[in-house]
This record gives structure tokens, sequence and C-alpha cells, in this order.
């Protein structure tokens, strides 16, 4: 397995959401991080993400390298380091 697919399995896009601030309702909707948003539009599920909204959409790393603005790899890592997930 390749770093990509050990922090896909290690990590649920919700606990890293959450790890990065953005607050996950019960019934696993946020306000989105990537647009100006008023109400919870963004679906947070443990193997991906989408906002009803703009459409954003992806995995746990696809989250991360959006939100940080790093490419997939350096999110894959800080997630990794984030989550202590064995590479």
């Amino acid at each position: 397995m390749n770093l990509f697919e050990i922090v896909k399995y290690g990590v649920s896009c919700r606990e890293a959401a959450e790890r990065y601030g953005v607050e996950v309702n019960r019934y696993s909707m946020a306000l989105c991080p990537f647009h100006n948003d008023r109400h919870p539009s963004l679906y947070v599920a443990d193997d991906h993400y989408y906002c009803f909204a703009c459409g954003e959409h992806g995995d746990v790393i696809d989250f991360v390298s959006r939100l940080e603005a790093v490419s997939p790899k350096e999110a894959a890592l800080m997630l990794a380091q984030a989550f202590s997930v064995p590479y």
C-alpha cells in the first residue's frame, strides 16, 4: 500500500474535518469552508465529502489539500503526522 491508501483507510473525512475546525452536526452536515456558507450544505461521510451548494467533493486527502492550499502529497503527510498513521 502507498501513502495515499494508508491515509485514506486510517483517517476518516469526519475526523479530519473536525480536526481542522469544521463542526459536523449529528446529521453529518457542516458549513462548507470552501465558500461563504450560512446554512450547512457540506455532507461529511467517513470516506468522502460533498457540498450540495458549490459542488466541491473528494476524499480526506482532497479535503485537507484544498483547505490548507497544499499538494495532495503534502496533505497526506500532514494527515499521517496529525493522526499518527504509520506509513
